[in-house]
C-alpha cells in the first residue's frame, strides 16, 4: 500500500489531508492565532507557538493510540482570491485542520478550523465529509460539539449528516479536570451532535467536557 492509498490519507476533488506533523506547527499556528478563526471564542486563539506545538502532540499520540488524530487540509489547486490583495491561496496551501480525536470517554471529537480566506465556497464541508467517513470506520462512536452562536459550524455538520442529540447549558467549572487545556465553555449555550444514539452516560461525560 502506497501513502496516498492508506486510509490516512485522504483526497477530495480540492483538498489533501494528512496527518498533521511537527512540520506544520508554523503554518497551523498562524491559522489557531488568528482572532478571526475564534469569533465564537475569543479566549480561545492561540497566544504561543506551544500551545500550537500541543496540539500538534495531542494528535501524533492519537494516531498512535487509536488509528485517528488530526489532518492538516492542504489544497490540490490554486484557490482564486477576491479583489483584495492576498487573498489568493497557492496549490499545496495548509488552509486548515480536521480532527477525529479519541477522548478519553471512548468517544471521537470531530472538528475542524480553516483559515477565513478559505471560507464561503464549500471547503468546510468537503473536507468535513471525507474525515466523517473515515472515522465513521472506526468502532467508537463520533462526536461534535459546538457553541449555538456558530451557525455556519451547526449547517456543516448537519449537512455532513451528523445528528443533534443535545442543546443547552451546563452548570460552569465541572469540566474535568484532565480535559484539554481549552476555555470552560460549559455555560455556554452548546449543541452535541453524534452519528449514532449515545448512552445517557456518553453523552454526560461528553456535556462536561464544555
Amino acid at each position: 500500500m502506497t501513502e496516498t492509498d492508506a486510509p490516512e490519507y485522504l483526497t477530495t476533488a480540492r483538498l489533501r489531508l494528512a496527518p498533521l506533523a511537527p512540520a506544520d506547527v508554523a503554518e497551523v499556528h498562524a491559522i489557531y492565532a488568528d482572532p478571526a478563526t475564534w469569533l465564537h471564542l475569543p479566549a480561545g486563539r492561540h497566544t504561543t507557538l506551544a500551545q500550537t506545538e500541543r496540539v500538534v502532540d495531542e494528535s501524533e499520540q492519537s494516531w498512535a493510540a487509536s488509528g485517528l488524530g488530526r489532518w492538516a487540509i492542504r489544497l490540490r489547486h490554486d484557490l482564486p482570491g477576491t479583489d483584495l490583495p492576498g487573498t489568493a491561496l497557492p496549490a499545496g496551501t495548509l488552509i486548515g485542520v480536521a480532527s477525529a480525536m479519541l477522548m478519553d470517554c471512548g468517544a471521537r471529537n470531530f472538528g475542524y478550523r480553516l483559515t477565513p480566506a478559505s471560507w464561503g465556497i464549500g471547503l468546510a464541508t468537503e473536507a468535513a465529509t471525507v474525515a466523517l467517513a473515515v472515522a465513521q470506520a472506526s468502532a467508537y462512536p463520533v462526536t461534535a460539539r459546538v457553541l449555538a452562536a456558530n451557525p455556519a459550524s451547526v449547517r456543516v455538520l448537519e449537512r455532513i449528516g451528523l445528528t443533534r442529540v443535545w442543546r443547552g447549558r451546563g452548570a460552569p467549572g465541572t469540566t474535568p479536570a484532565d480535559a484539554p487545556a481549552l476555555p470552560d465553555t460549559t455555560a455556554l449555550e452548546r449543541l452535541i451532535f453524534a452519528d449514532r444514539p449515545l448512552t445517557p452516560e456518553l453523552l454526560a461525560a461528553i456535556i462536561r467536557l464544555g
